[in-house]
């Protein structure tokens, strides 16, 4: 008989209840979990957009990572920012005229890792610079190396590591060995 009691009056607490209450309280009430689903949907998208431009841009097709070009020339402006700096650089191309190029490189981490900051590099400084040419032809590219007017150079080891060779294949050997 007291689980006959026990059951009806569970079974009256239930009718209490309203329908849009949840049973369980975590501090969100059931009317609003198709809101928080389609927000978290919609959150869990926009990171995802947000993080192919991280994967994709790494790549260097842009660039003959095969080819080095040297060139001396005056920093007309030094980008010091992620995901990459950059400097633009005046120099005097092969017929004698005042050019002017693009060239990438690693991010600030790269360069504070190897001792330099924003204050080292000045509009005007006279520089030499190795790059991996641009695979369009036009001027600029991505840095391999950059000297300081002080002789201290800065190497691109994120460019460097693409440009390594990859590791010959083993032999191949007869079949069924």
């Amino acid at each position: 008989m007291a689980s006959a009691i026990h059951a009806s009056s569970s079974l009256r607490a239930l009718e209490y209840i309203r329908p849009e209450e949840p049973i369980i309280s975590i501090g969100v009430s059931m009317t609003h979990r198709p809101v928080l689903h389609r927000l978290g949907t919609v959150l869990a998208t926009v990171v995802a957009i947000a993080a192919a431009p991280a994967f994709a841009h790494h790549s260097f097709n842009a660039y003959d990572i095969s080819k080095t070009e040297s060139v001396s020339g005056s920093i007309k402006e030094f980008r010091w920012g992620a995901p990459h700096s950059s400097l633009v650089l005046v120099y005097i191309d092969k017929r004698g005229q005042q050019q002017s190029m693009s060239v990438v490189s690693g991010s600030p981490l790269m360069f504070s890792k190897q001792g330099f900051a924003p204050r080292d590099f000045h509009r005007g400084d006279k520089v030499s610079v190795t790059y991996h040419p641009n695979t369009s032809g036009a001027p600029g590219g991505a840095l391999a190396s950059l000297t300081l007017p002080n002789g201290k150079t800065y190497r691109d080891s994120e460019v460097a590591s693409a440009a390594a060779p990859a590791a010959p294949a083993p032999p191949a050997g007869p079949a069924g060995q």
